[in-house]
């Protein structure tokens, strides 16, 4: 057994007795949780029906233990009893034997619109779900996927949530899921290409952690290179072991999501997170928070302090004695395009979490759009507002994805690399600038979306919604 997984297993048990420690707490939120899905129960109905019986194949995307074991690839295996569907392993057509693929595994991922026919391979929208890191699940993604699946291939990950792991191993299975995607999305109709992230919630926070330690380790890389250091030797120092960059991706969209993580330490207490589970979920000591390697957790797993990290990093790779080796001139040409959305009335992660972050983007010129929506609360974007037949979250999401994903058959306009203005005086959404203007020939891009789609149509009374805002624990 590795010191990695002895140490996963020797903790675990006081992860989960930290947990249960807060019964009381947590069971007042669940009886809000279980009211909330009680007055949208004719909603949730048709989420559920749409989820078992729509477009969508459930793929395991976890690492195979039997090539591990034996150094034999998949169509030799003989440990396990071989699924009847090929799928693409490092762009290998083989066979999955059953005992690489567990029922009881969160490394499955769902995938909508692969039998949707299309003329060309389907941007890729790979969407992460929240639930305070304990009951995030892969079916929360499914009215977003109602929404979109006609045009784009939606891609909603699976992974491990506390107490079975700290955020390391969650931000390792989403990782991991993401590189997945690149490796095999063509066998199901996406374009690898084309993959843009969008993230709610815990899921955006997981989402922004990968993208910035990604420009981190590059960095890393590039302070090697400058140094004449072996590229083997800085790829090892890498802290995420994916072969993918941050800059394959088409951009990012980050919603309600927690960044700094230093300031909604209390937010999550006031919310029935105590402090101590928040540093266990973390990976860090119950009494000071400190991981083993002595580092404050809130501010290692805090993309606002990752993104102050990558200026950093940056100015020291690139001093005035350094040749750039790299073709990097600036340090925004190591993120990808980036978007960050949130509700006015998010209680659970006040909206000031993305103005500050997006004043600490345009500080150090990282270009990003944001889109405020006033009134919004923070699960609006994915359960309340479509379920009314609001699908303004859904509709931005998608022209965000026809914009990054068809700029080779767009003019860009020069704004683009500027940030958009703060929100307004009276509190109401700022609208994002259009800042490329798509061909006139529409049949080339990504049609618009279609209000009449029997998909965005209201599932819920607008009563029903309003009443289930009093019950809702988020």
């Amino acid at each position: 057994m590795t010191p990695e997984i002895k140490k996963n297993s020797s903790t675990r048990p006081k992860r989960i007795l930290n947990l249960l420690s807060h019964i009381p707490t947590f069971l007042f939120r669940f009886v809000r949780l279980l009211s909330f899905v009680v007055v949208l129960l004719p909603a949730f109905c048709v989420f559920l029906w749409h989820y078992l019986m729509c477009d969508r194949l459930a793929v395991y995307y976890g690492s195979c233990k039997c090539e591990k074991k034996t150094g034999s690839d998949h169509n030799t295996c003989t440990q396990g009893e071989v699924n009847e569907s090929p799928q693409c392993i490092n762009g290998v057509k083989s066979q999955r034997c059953k005992i690489c693929r567990p029922l009881r595994s969160r490394h499955y991922l769902d995938i909508y619109g692969s039998k949707t026919p299309t003329k060309d391979k389907k941007p890729v929208v790979l969407f992460l779900t929240g639930g305070a890191y304990i009951i995030g699940y892969k079916m929360w993604g499914t009215l977003l996927a109602r929404a979109l699946a006609k045009y784009v291939l939606v891609i909603v990950p699976d992974y491990r949530n506390y107490p079975a792991v700290t955020v390391e191993g969650m931000v390792n299975d989403i990782d991991m899921s993401i590189e997945w995607v690149f490796d095999n999305v063509d066998e199901f109709g996406g374009d690898a290409n084309r993959i843009v992230v969008v993230g709610q919630s815990a899921g955006a926070h997981l989402g922004g952690i990968i993208v910035v330690q990604k420009v981190l380790d590059r960095l890393g890389r590039m302070r090697c290179k400058n140094n004449k250091l072996e590229s083997a030797q800085s790829k090892r120092n890498d802290r995420l072991k994916s072969g993918y960059e941050a800059t394959d991706l088409c951009g990012f969209i980050s919603t309600s999501s927690p960044i700094n993580l230093v300031k909604m330490k209390q937010v999550f207490h006031s919310h029935g997170l105590s402090c101590s589970v928040q540093r266990s979920i973390f990976g860090g000591s119950e009494k000071d928070g400190l991981d083993v390697n002595g580092e404050d957790v809130f501010e290692k797993w805090s993309t606002f302090h990752m993104v102050k990290k990558c200026q950093a990093e940056f100015m020291a790779s690139f001093d005035s004695t350094t040749t750039d080796v790299s073709g990097v001139a600036e340090l925004k040409d190591l993120f990808p395009n980036l978007c960050v959305i949130h509700g006015t009335n998010d209680k659970t992660v006040p909206v000031e979490e993305s103005i500050e972050f997006l004043s600490l983007l345009t500080s150090i010129e990282i270009p990003s759009k944001q889109k405020f929506y006033d009134g919004w609360t923070h699960t609006d974007p994915i359960l309340e507002a479509p379920m009314r037949g609001n699908h303004l979250y859904h509709k931005d999401v998608y022209e965000l994805v026809r914009l990054w994903t068809c700029k080779e058959k767009s003019i860009v306009d020069e704004s683009e690399h500027k940030n958009d203005s703060d929100l307004n005086g009276n509190g109401s959404c700022c609208e994002m600038r259009e800042d490329t203007r798509l061909l006139e020939d529409a049949s080339d891009v990504l049609p618009d979306l279609d209000d009449r789609d029997p998909m965005l149509q209201p599932i819920c009374p607008s009563a029903l919604v309003e009443i289930a805002r009093i019950c809702n624990p988020f």
